[in-house]
C-alpha cells in the first residue's frame, strides 16, 4: 500500500489475546494500527482525556474494526456518527488483498 489504511481497532478488554492477534495480522497487511489507551488513572478528568483522545484517534482513522462483542462499543459508533465506516476483521483483511 502506498498510503497505508489507518484503522482503529475496538475490543472488548477481555479480550487481549484476539485484540494482539487482530492487531498483528492487520499490521502484516500493511495497515497501520491503533487501539483504545491503556489508563491506569482514578482521577476522573485523566479518565475523560483519555477517552476523548480515544475517539478522536476512531474518528480520524480510515476505518474502524470491530472485534466481537466491540460493534456497540463507543468508539465504533462515535466514528460512525462522524462517517468513518465500521469493518469486521475480515471485510479488514480482504480489503487489504
Amino acid at each position: 500500500m502506498s498510503n497505508p489504511i489507518r484503522l482503529y481497532v475496538a475490543a472488548p478488554a477481555l479480550s487481549a489475546a484476539a485484540l494482539a492477534a487482530a492487531t498483528a495480522a492487520l499490521l502484516a497487511a500493511g495497515f497501520l494500527v491503533t487501539s483504545a489507551t491503556i489508563a491506569d488513572t482514578v482521577d476522573p478528568d485523566d479518565l475523560l482525556a483519555v477517552v476523548a483522545d480515544d475517539l478522536a484517534a476512531a474518528r480520524a482513522a480510515d476505518a474502524v474494526v470491530a472485534l466481537p462483542g466491540a460493534e456497540d462499543f463507543p468508539e465504533p459508533v462515535y466514528a460512525a456518527l462522524h462517517g468513518v465506516p465500521a469493518l469486521t476483521l475480515a471485510d479488514a483483511l480482504a480489503s487489504a488483498q
